[in-house]
């Protein structure tokens, strides 16, 4: 009996052992994390079946493969942008691709609360932003991040958004309503936790390439952040503090492929590629059809107008746009501002209502106000820094800003297309919303509202028209 129980004891023992040393084998054995990610697709669902063909390609060597998303998914294509509900073609595309997370960029606020909301109840994945303070009593399903489990990995994914100087993220005011965000760079350090969460931790950043470079210095705690936001192409990533930091420029032409090499729930190695999609050469069939079916509308291919000559600058699009809204309107002066141009060039040809919101596709409805003619010399200074020292886009004029030492507007030059002007006269002007709301200015009245956007001007200026040549035209000048 007592040599049974020994040989029963020596047996336990050595399975013990086996099984520790193999336990201790598989502790000590690398484990490769594959990520993907993009940011700032704006729309570019044309470039869709390409990608989800890189994913499919990759999958076949990780096929743990996380797709990862750094914001601004939507606004930039009307196919997608203007489909009821707003973004659904894109959030329908990145499901079927397999996104696991998402952080908010500024310009998921261009469909208000309620589309945002919309999105996030569509989408198979969380939508993350840590630095939005969001109170009780608004519907928005938004976390600050999410752990996710896989390959034996606990892996964490922050969100952050930027801010502008007003406090909220570069998108119209009336979308953030009972909102309120603070500084991304303020917020990172509260979740420092996370390190003793997870295994990996990945900051997806809406900020800026350059205020990722100072968060990587100051939270060396992160193994990486995957940003967005400055549409910045990163082509050889690199570490600063330890932490990879990279960006893959936007409109779903390039992609990053990270690897984390992590032994012992500690990440030795972080390694990142940036890829090429649009020159991707194969497609995922399923993706192509269903960009196909989205594709097939009809009302965004009919011909508004001739262009009897290329759009070659934004600032001639600019001119399109705002003599459409002075036109609308009957206003003396019409502004536009120049991020409100979201295209570089046209071609020549027939114009498409597609075309018109892909110029312009932001929806803002377009305002009236009556002002003096100083109250507009100070409304074209403060829109000119408003604009990133550019001035804005005008019609019924030709103006210069007149700047100081360091490039800073001190005074305006204008010359109308009719009449005289005078400082002391008062003007009728159309702007549009977004510009009501983000640069300061006085004006004689409140602004009427005209209840219309300046793309639907631009659509009836086109067809009434009927032939338009921009080129060469300049009208602002500094």
């Amino acid at each position: 009996m007592k040599r049974f129980f020994l040989f029963f004891w020596v047996g336990v023992a050595t399975l013990w052992t086996l099984n520790s040393c193999e336990f201790t084998a598989q502790q000590n054995s690398p484990v490769t994390l594959a990520v993907l990610s993009v940011n700032d697709m704006h729309s570019a669902i044309d470039n869709m079946p390409k990608f989800a063909a890189l994913v499919d390609s990759l999958r076949a060597v990780y096929p743990d493969l996380l797709v990862l998303s750094a914001g601004d998914n939507r606004t930039g294509n009307p196919i997608n942008d203007q489909y009821e509900p707003t973004n659904y073609p894109m959030i329908a595309m990145m499901n079927k691709v397999g996104f696991k997370a998402c952080t908010v960029g500024n310009h998921e606020w261009d469909g208000s609360v309620a589309g945002l909301q919309q999105n996030i109840e569509d989408a198979d994945f969380p939508f993350l932003c840590a630095n939005i303070v969001i109170p009780n009593e608004v519907k928005l399903d938004i976390k600050p991040y999410v752990i996710l489990e896989q390959q034996g990995l606990r892996i964490a994914v922050l969100g952050l958004i930027e801010t502008r100087a007003d406090g909220f993220p570069g998108a119209h005011p009336m979308h953030f309503k009972q909102l309120s965000f603070r500084r991304a760079e303020k917020v990172l350090p509260d979740y420092r936790f996370l390190r003793d969460q997870a295994d990996v931790c990945i900051l997806l950043s809406h900020v800026g390439f350059e205020e990722d470079i100072d968060m990587a210095n100051q939270n060396p705690w992160l193994d990486a952040i995957l940003g967005g936001h400055t549409h910045t192409l990163v082509e050889f990533p690199k570490k600063y503090n330890g932490v990879m930091v990279t960006q893959a420029g936007s409109s779903l032409t390039h992609a990053t492929l990270t690897l984390f090499t992590v032994v012992n729930g500690k990440v030795t190695d972080v390694q990142a590629t940036t890829l090429d999609v649009k020159h991707y050469k194969k497609e995922n069939v399923e993706m192509r059809t269903l960009l196909n079916d989205f594709n097939n509308n009809a009302r965004f291919s009919e011909a508004l107008a001739t262009a009897q000559t290329a759009f070659d600058t934004k600032e001639e699009m600019g001119c399109l746009v705002t003599d459409g809204m002075r036109w609308f309107t009957g206003a003396d002066f019409a502004f536009e501002n120049t991020g409100g141009i979201r295209i570089n060039r046209l071609k020549s040809g027939p114009i498409t209502m597609k075309e018109v919101y892909d110029i312009d596709p932001y929806g803002n409805d377009v305002v009236v106000f009556t002002m003096t003619g100083a109250q507009i010399e100070d409304f074209l200074m403060h829109s000119f820094m408003a604009n990133g020292d550019m001035p804005s886009f005008v019609s019924g004029m030709t103006y210069k800003v007149i700047t100081n030492a360091k490039g800073k507007p001190k005074s305006v030059e204008i010359k109308p297309d009719k009449g005289r002007y005078s400082p002391n006269a008062t003007y009728r002007v159309a702007i549009n919303s977004f510009m009501a709301s983000t640069v300061r200015f006085e004006s004689v009245d409140e602004g009427v509202s005209q209840y219309t956007t300046s793309e639907e001007m631009v659509i009836q200026y086109l067809r009434d028209k009927k032939t338009v040549s921009y080129k060469g035209i300049k009208r602002a000048f500094y």
